[in-house]
C-alpha cells in the first residue's frame, strides 16, 4: 500500500523543484491522508559550532496559516529536538523515543506544543551528501493520543530518497538562478547591448542595455522572441553575417556592420559564435550566436562624478572633460556655461596637469577607454543632440 501511495505522490514531489509552492499541495495531501495536524519539511545547515540552523521550511496550508503561532512555540531554537543529535544517514524518530524520560525541559516543551495546538510527532531525518539535514515531521493534533503505525515508517522510508533528490535539485536550481541574477546585474553595467541567440534566431539571453535598444531603436525589434531588423536591407545583411559566422564556428569570427547607416541613430553590430560544451554524456556542444549592439550618438554625460573620482578633478573640471570627450569645442562649452573661453582654457590646463596629458585628443582617448565609459548603463546615457537642443 505505501509503495503505491508514494508513487502517486512522486510527480507532484518533483514539480516542487522549480515550483516551490507545490510543497504546500503535497504536504496537504500527506496531512489529510495521514490524518495528522501538521506536516512540515525543513532543511538545516550545520554551523561551525555544530548547531543546526534552519535554511528553509515548507509547510502544509494549515501550518502555513498558523506559522506565527508554530514559530513562537515550537519551530525555534528552544525546541529540544534540535539538541538530540543528528543521524549519519536516515532515521525515523518518534517523540517518545527521544523524550522517554520525564524532565522539566520535556514538560515545558509539551506545554509549548499545547500552546501551538500540536501533539506528539514522528519525523524522518536525512543527512544529505553536502552535510545538510532534511526533516519531514508530522504532528498529531493536541490531545490525539494515537501512536504512529508502521505505515508511517514504510511511507517515510520510501519518500526519503525522493525528498532528498527534490531538495538537492531545488538547491542546484536556486544556485544557478542566483548566479544568473548576479551575472545579469553585472552585464547590465556594460554600455553595449548584448544578446545570445539560438540558431533559430530566438533570444536566449540579453542584458538590459540590449532590451533598452530594442525598445527605442527604429532598426531592431523582437517578433515571437526572435531578433528582427526593421528594414529588409538590414535584415539581409544580418542574415548574411549569421550564415558566415556559422560557417566558421571554430574560428569564432568577429563580423561587424552598421545597421541603419543612412537613417537616424544607426547601430553598430558585431556578430560572433559561442560554442558551449555540454557536459551531458552523448550530447554535442551547443552553438549559439552572440550579438553586440552599440549606438553612435551617445556619450557619458551623466558620469561627471565618476570621472572626478578617477582622475582627481574638481566638479567643474570633470564637467569640462566629459563635454570635450562628447565632442564639444571649448567655445561651445563656454557659450553653454556662460563663461569666458579664457576661464575654460585655465580649467583645461589644470585637467591636463592632473591627468598627465598635453592634448585634447589624449583627453578624449583616455576618457573613452576608462572603466567609467565602458561600464556606464544605457539609461545613464544622454544624446548629445538632445543636450545641445
Amino acid at each position: 500500500m505505501s509503495a503505491y501511495y508514494v508513487n502517486k505522490l512522486l510527480p507532484e514531489l518533483y514539480r516542487c523543484v522549480d515550483q516551490p509552492m507545490e510543497w504546500v499541495n503535497i504536504l496537504d495531501r500527506l496531512r489529510v491522508d495521514l490524518d495528522v495536524a501538521s506536516v512540515v519539511v525543513q532543511v538545516f545547515d550545520q554551523s561551525n559550532t555544530g548547531d543546526l540552523v534552519q535554511n528553509w521550511v515548507m509547510r502544509d496550508s494549515l501550518s502555513l496559516a498558523n506559522a506565527a503561532l508554530h514559530d513562537k512555540w515550537v519551530n525555534n531554537a528552544d525546541n529540544p529536538r534540535m539538541y538530540t543529535g543528528t543521524t549519519d544517514s536516515l532515521a525515523i524518530i518518534r517523540d517518545e523515543e527521544i523524550f522517554s524520560l520525564p524532565s522539566p525541559t520535556v514538560e515545558r516543551f509539551y506545554e509549548r506544543l499545547k500552546q501551538a495546538r500540536l501533539g506528539h510527532a514522528i519525523s524522518l531525518e536525512i543527512k544529505s551528501p553536502n552535510n545538510q539535514y532534511i526533516t519531514l515531521i508530522a504532528h498529531r493534533k493536541h490531545g490525539d493520543k494515537r501512536g504512529f503505525s508502521r505505515f508511517f515508517d514504510d511511507c517515510f522510508q520510501q519518500l526519503a530518497p525522493h525528498i532528498l533528490q527534490s531538495v538537492a535539485l531545488s538547491e542546484k536550481l536556486n544556485t544557478l538562478s542566483l548566479k544568473h541574477a548576479r551575472m545579469r546585474q553585472v552585464t547590465d553595467h556594460i554600455n553595449a547591448g548584448m544578446m545570445l541567440l539560438a540558431l533559430n534566431g530566438k533570444v536566449y539571453w540579453s542584458n538590459q542595455c540590449a532590451m533598452d535598444m530594442v525598445q527605442r531603436s527604429e532598426h531592431i525589434g523582437l517578433s515571437n522572441d526572435k531578433l528582427t531588423l526593421t528594414h529588409s536591407a538590414d535584415q539581409q545583411v544580418f542574415n548574411a553575417m549569421l550564415a558566415e559566422a556559422l560557417s566558421q564556428v571554430e574560428l569564432s569570427p568577429r563580423l561587424m556592420a552598421t545597421i541603419g547607416q543612412y537613417r537616424f541613430n544607426p547601430l553598430q553590430l558585431l556578430v560572433t559564435c559561442v560554442d558551449v560544451p555540454v557536459h551531458d554524456m552523448g550530447r554535442p556542444s551547443e552553438t549559439m550566436i552572440a550579438v553586440f549592439f552599440s549606438e553612435n550618438d551617445h556619450g557619458f554625460t551623466h558620469l561627471d562624478e565618476e570621472v572626478s573620482q578617477l582622475y582627481g578633478l574638481t566638479p567643474a573640471e570633470s564637467r569640462l572633460a566629459v563635454a570635450i570627450a562628447n565632442g564639444l569645442s571649448l567655445e561651445e562649452y563656454a557659450r553653454e556655461k556662460g563663461v569666458s573661453v579664457g576661464t575654460v582654457r585655465i580649467q583645461l590646463k589644470s585637467i591636463f596637469s592632473k591627468m598627465n596629458i598635453t592634448r585634447q585628443q589624449e583627453l578624449v582617448r583616455v576618457l573613452w577607454s576608462s572603466v567609467s565609459a565602458r561600464t556606464c548603463r544605457a539609461h545613464d546615457f544622454l544624446s548629445i543632440n538632445s543636450r545641445l537642443s
